[in-house]
C-alpha cells in the first residue's frame, strides 16, 4: 500500500486522468482480492489520504445512518464501519433496510454506470486483455446483466445475497 508522498502524488495523477475512486484505490494497493472479487478497502484508503494532508479523524464527521427499526442498527453500523452510507443508503433503498445484513454480500463497488460495471466484471473475471481496437458494446452486455445486478447512485449490488 502506498503511504505519504507517493500516495499523495499517485492519487493526484490518476485523478488528473480521470480514474474512479475504486480504481485509484486498487492501485494504490487498498483492496483485498479473494478469488475473483477484490474488496476495496475505502477507509484506509481515505485515512491514509488524510494523514498526508494532515488531517485527523477529529476533524471529519462521523457518517451515521439512523435505522428505523432499532433491530437493524446494528446491522448499520458494522456496514458503515467499511463502507460509506452514500453506499449503504443506497442499498436500503433497493431492498429495503430489513436486508442491510446481507450488504457485504451485494456490494460489487462503485461504478459511472451498468457499462462500467459490466467492462470491469468481465475483465476481472476472465483476466481478457482485449486490443484497443477491438469495440464492445458494454451497454449491451449491462442489459444481460441486470436481471442479476441493481444500480443505484452509481453503487452496484448483486441480487443473488
Amino acid at each position: 500500500m502506498l503511504t505519504g508522498t507517493a500516495l499523495k502524488e499517485t492519487v493526484a495523477a490518476m485523478q488528473a486522468e480521470g480514474k474512479k475512486p475504486t480504481e485509484i484505490a486498487i492501485a494504490c494497493g487498498y483492496c483485498t482480492v479473494e478469488g475473483s472479487n477484490t474488496k476495496v478497502h475505502f477507509t484506509d484508503f481515505y485515512m491514509a489520504l488524510l494523514e498526508v494532508k494532515g488531517e485527523t479523524v477529529d476533524d471529519i464527521e462521523e457518517e451515521t445512518i439512523e435505522a428505523e427499526d432499532s433491530d437493524n442498527q446494528e446491522a448499520i453500523n458494522e456496514a458503515l464501519e467499511h463502507h460509506s452510507a452514500a453506499a449503504i443508503e443506497a442499498f436500503i433503498e433497493l431492498y429495503g433496510e430489513e436486508n442491510v445484513g446481507s450488504f457485504e454480500d451485494a456490494y460489487q463497488g462503485e461504478y459511472e454506470s451498468g457499462a462500467h460495471f459490466a467492462e470491469s466484471l468481465v475483465s476481472d473475471c476472465y483476466c481478457l486483455d482485449i486490443p484497443a481496437f477491438v469495440c464492445i458494446d458494454w451497454e449491451a452486455t449491462w442489459d444481460h446483466l441486470y436481471y442479476d445486478y441493481s444500480i443505484e447512485d452509481g453503487y452496484v449490488f448483486c441480487d443473488n445475497f
